[in-house]
């Protein structure tokens, strides 16, 4: 079961936020996103606008479920003409930028965490990161903060940025291109509105996700054994 969630609990946390957000940004009434969103696509500073959220949505961990993700799948619904290229482009420089921030915070906090941090416990993390390094990859297929979690650790491990980058990359666009072709594809069935099922669907796929990885760690580590 302790397998079970550690590979688990990473996806469970995100779609816990994200139901967090779902029911701030849908079921409250503080203000009306969607009316936003809609006044916003297609604005010449929409791409702009749009970078700049998922960048703080990308970076580790101080901004944590910020709506860069909502946004990407409001415009596409709400407005599926104003997703072009420039968005796209947008959405996926700024998961690149946001990853690499992560790392470098995660490189200049590291010497604090070889004080604090017993090097038991880092030989530990070493070893599960090389166990699991290489799955944990697929991650970066899913969404901004998980391209942000694996890059920081990444960085808190000391290990090297630069082979990773065309992992990120080809993440980054299969992580914003699938948000785009299935939010396209359900427009094209439903009409351009959105009441925040986007969200609960992509939560519902975090879990569902998640409980896959799960059950293969929890597979992987009996077989070690």
């Amino acid at each position: 079961m302790r397998r079970f969630l550690a590979g688990a609990l990473p996806f469970y946390a995100l779609a816990g936020l994200a139901m967090c957000m779902y029911l701030v940004l849908y079921r409250t009434n503080l203000f009306d996103l969607n009316a936003l969103v809609q006044g916003a696509t297609g604005s010449w500073w929409f791409p702009a606008f749009m970078f700049a959220c998922v960048l703080l949505e990308s970076v580790f961990p101080y901004f944590g479920y910020f709506p860069g993700t909502a946004l990407i799948l409001m415009s596409a619904a709400l407005n599926p003409k104003s997703a072009d290229g420039s968005v796209f482009a947008a959405a996926w420089l700024a998961i690149i930028v946001g990853a690499i921030l992560s790392y470098g915070q995660a490189r200049f906090f590291r010497p604090f965490l070889q004080r604090v941090a017993s090097k038991a416990a880092l030989s530990r993390c070493e070893s599960l990161f090389d166990a699991y390094g290489r799955y944990a990859r697929i991650a970066l297929f899913v969404h901004p903060n998980a391209c942000a979690m694996y890059f920081t650790a990444l960085g808190l491990l000391g290990r090297n940025l630069t082979r990773e980058l065309a992992y990120l990359c080809v993440g980054a666009a299969a992580a914003v291109g699938i948000l785009f072709v299935i939010v396209t594809r359900l427009v094209s069935s439903v009409g351009p509105t959105d009441d925040g099922e986007l969200q609960v669907l992509l939560a519902a796929a975090l879990v569902a996700m998640g409980t896959l990885v799960g059950l293969y760690t929890a597979w992987r580590s009996q077989r070690a054994v």
